[in-house]
């Protein structure tokens, strides 16, 4: 009875195994909002405490069987979860950001180039020579050459060699597709963001005005207070830009160009604010903005501070999807190798062979998606930009060719499944 249960739960982990699998290259694609990324997290958490705690439970029935003491039994599966599921679970959520920390700074620096480069394979303003990704941009081949890119470029490839000689434009270019095919957004941001402030200051503004004219006290023109970052500030309320606003301003342009309203926007939308920029344009006429957007992000960009808190969002976001896409294929081969030895486990031939059935089941694992083969990996232009993996530890090369190949051949077997559903 308990055999049939392994089974199932097996069974329902390795479908889990791979909707997440599918779910993680489709997130790559897109930076993870945190909220997201949390509940990923302990999704992946979940599915891996669950996949060990059954591999423990089989070694469990193995060795009772083996060794006797099955009146013991359920006193071992006990403790072997209590043990497990909680050490499964911190190591699984504590790794990524482990490795986050330890980074140095010039793999942070690499870090932050393929979050720009991954930025720009999306919006099509990039191409790596020889890779063919937009090609494969929808398949399981792009998606987990996307997945794994940070992991790839903190190898000191070629390609990364390149962008660091003038990251700043490298990142322009990038941005410049990124605002192209956003635009139609961010104009919608300013519009959500910024005008709804705008009206709020201008009706202020006009009972200041008013009051101003009627000879009310206690309305003369007061500046805005000046940052101070060792006080906590409030920020400025709409009465506060109205009154810091000069007087005798007649229609809403000349209060939307005044130095105040300026500023807010400025604080409000960042990078997004071009110097100059008129708050309240028409779409089309906010389209000539777009390329000094796309500088003035290139240019935060370049500011990072590698030893921020910001680099350090940068890379467990980078790093979170290979740790986990990589200890879902491990999880999931525990649940595969459980489902063989149940299929042959019943038979007394293959009984007395269950080491070589295991060590088969472990081989067939290993070599299906290194024989499937990956054109990405193949092609020329993956030899000649990550170089350098070949030229590092064998295992560590290996292990990521092999798990960008099962992980593209996981999605592409689960992709009618996602498309049906």
């Amino acid at each position: 009875m308990l055999l049939a249960v392994l089974t199932v739960l097996n069974a329902l982990c390795l479908i889990g195994g791979l909707l997440f699998n599918a779910e993680l290259l489709n997130k790559a694609g897109a930076d993870i909002p945190l909220k997201n990324l949390q509940a990923l997290e302990i999704y992946g958490q979940s599915l891996a405490a669950v996949s060990v705690c059954l591999a423990a439970w089989r070694l469990c029935i193995w060795a009772h069987g083996k060794w006797g003491h099955q009146q013991h039994l359920m006193r071992s599966i006990l403790l072997s979860t209590v043990v497990l599921a909680p050490l499964t679970w911190w190591v699984q959520g504590v790794v990524p950001d482990a490795i986050a920390e330890a980074f140095p700074a010039d793999l942070r620096v690499y870090s932050l180039y393929a979050y720009v480069t991954k930025k720009g394979l999306l919006y099509d303003s990039v191409q790596i020579p020889g890779i063919p990704y937009q090609e494969y941009r929808d398949k399981g081949e792009g998606k987990a050459f996307i997945a794994n890119l940070g992991v790839l470029m903190s190898v000191q490839g070629s390609y990364v060699e390149q962008i660091g000689h003038n990251f700043q434009g490298f990142a322009q270019t990038v941005f410049k597709g990124y605002t192209r095919r956003n635009a139609d957004r961010l104009y919608s941001r300013l519009q959500a963001e910024v005008i709804p402030v705008f009206d709020d200051i201008a009706r202020e503004y006009a009972k200041v005005e008013a009051l101003r004219r009627s000879g009310v006290a206690g309305n003369k023109r007061k500046p805005l207070a000046l940052p101070n970052a060792a006080l906590q500030q409030a920020p400025p309320s709409a009465e506060d830009y109205a009154l810091a606003m000069p007087s005798g301003l007649r229609t809403r342009q000349a209060m939307a160009n005044t130095a105040q309203v300026r500023g807010m926007a400025r604080q409000v939308l960042g990078p997004l604010y071009v110097e100059g920029m008129d708050l309240l344009v028409t779409p089309n006429q906010f389209n000539t903005y777009l390329n000094g957007i796309a500088s003035n992000m290139a240019s935060d960009v370049a500011r990072t501070d590698v030893h921020g808190a910001q680099s350090l969002s940068v890379l467990k976001n980078m790093w979170f999807v290979p740790w986990s896409l990589l200890s879902g294929l491990f999880m999931g081969a525990l649940n595969i190798v459980g489902l063989l030895l149940s299929t042959v486990e019943q038979r007394a031939f293959i009984q007395k062979r269950l080491v070589a059935v295991r060590a088969a089941g472990v081989a067939l694992i290993v070599m299906v998606p290194l024989l499937a083969g990956n054109a990405i990996i193949q092609s020329p232009g993956y030899r000649t930009a990550f170089k350098d993996i070949e030229a590092g530890p064998t295992l560590m090369a290996g292990v990521f060719h092999w798990a960008m190949s099962a992980e593209a051949m996981l999605y592409n077997l689960t992709r009618p499944l996602l498309n049906a559903e």
